[in-house]
């Protein structure tokens, strides 16, 4: 960015010293004096300063100016339109396995042998199996949504952290790096780690930092009244 500060403005000065020479030359042009030949040549712009102008430009429009939060909650945004995705598998594969409600329904109020004949008829003239492949993707949607609600809070929770913000930034800085020219960033819930890679071979890594903030999977089902099956 100084690059670019100092292109400009050396441009810029040019531009300013033009507007007074025009100012004398213009006073001198209703007298009898005579300018010399080149007096503006001090204000003109060469070659050099174009090229160091717009090279600079070039250089901040190619340079990532994103801090470590800005790429962790870019991440974030990124799990998230993910979890709304799975969500929508979710809701779709769902409603392809929805007939196992009706026949559960139907199983629960045969009571009678009259009323198990009318579900045994009901299921020979209405195919209401179901395919593993539909199955398959029931359950890799429910897996898709708890990936994604981790890898979502995951960021978030590192976003919000200025030691880890503070410390990938520092490290970047430090190792004339790009936090934003990451190869890798990724959220490993097992181990509540935050992995971010470059391409030489720098990474840097934060584990546990999250563990206080950690919801099981018997406190959810508390939460929504599951009791297991």
């Amino acid at each position: 960015m100084t690059d670019l500060q100092l292109a400009a403005k050396a441009i810029d000065d040019q531009l300013k010293l033009s507007y007074q020479l025009s100012n004398a030359l213009t006073s001198y042009g209703h007298t009898t004096t005579v300018v010399e030949a080149g007096t503006v040549d001090a204000a003109k712009v060469d070659d050099m300063m174009v090229d160091a102008y717009n090279n600079a430009i070039n250089n901040v429009l190619n340079t990532s100016y994103l801090t470590a939060q800005d790429v962790l909650m870019e991440q974030h945004q990124i799990a998230v339109n993910n979890l709304d995705t799975a969500i929508n598998a979710l809701v779709s594969a769902t409603t392809v396995l929805a007939t196992v409600s009706t026949v559960a329904d139907m199983a629960a109020s045969a009571d009678t042998s009259q009323e198990q004949l009318q579900v045994q008829a009901a299921l020979a003239t209405t195919d209401m199996s179901i395919d593993q492949a539909d199955v398959d993707k029931y359950n890799n949607a429910l897996d898709g949504v708890e990936n994604y609600a981790q890898q979502a809070a995951g960021f978030l929770a590192a976003a919000t952290d200025s030691s880890i913000t503070g410390a990938i930034d520092n490290f970047a800085a430090q190792n004339n790096l790009t936090v934003a020219a990451y190869s890798a960033v990724t959220y490993t819930q097992s181990i509540d780690q935050i992995l971010i890679t470059w391409d030489n071979n720098s990474y840097m890594s934060f584990a546990g930092y999250n563990s206080d903030n950690i919801v099981t999977a018997e406190e959810v089902y508390g939460q929504i009244g599951y009791v297991g099956g």
